[in-house]
């Protein structure tokens, strides 16, 4: 290979390898851009926990008439409740 091919290759190695810093680099567009999505999915988790938690806190009213024990069987979504 001759020196000035040499050259090239590494030159062009050296431009297309080491990227646009303010893009590729620590706290560059792409870190911004994932730390906002991050942000956002955290946010969207939180508020459909509080929206179920908000569903069980409705359930939690009494469901069976006095004399009768309440069992609840919460081995899945909605737990089910049985009088005894």
């Amino acid at each position: 290979m001759s020196r000035r091919t040499m050259l090239v290759a590494v030159m062009g190695l050296l431009v297309l390898g080491t990227g646009c810093p303010d893009v590729y680099g620590k706290g560059g567009k792409l870190d911004q851009a994932m730390a906002k999505d991050i942000k956002d999915m955290q946010e969207e988790r939180r508020r459909e926990l509080e929206e179920r938690r908000e569903d069980m806190d409705d359930d939690e009213g009494p469901h069976c008439p006095e004399g009768k024990v309440e069992i609840r069987n919460c081995t899945s979504y909605p737990c089910k409740v049985e009088c005894q």
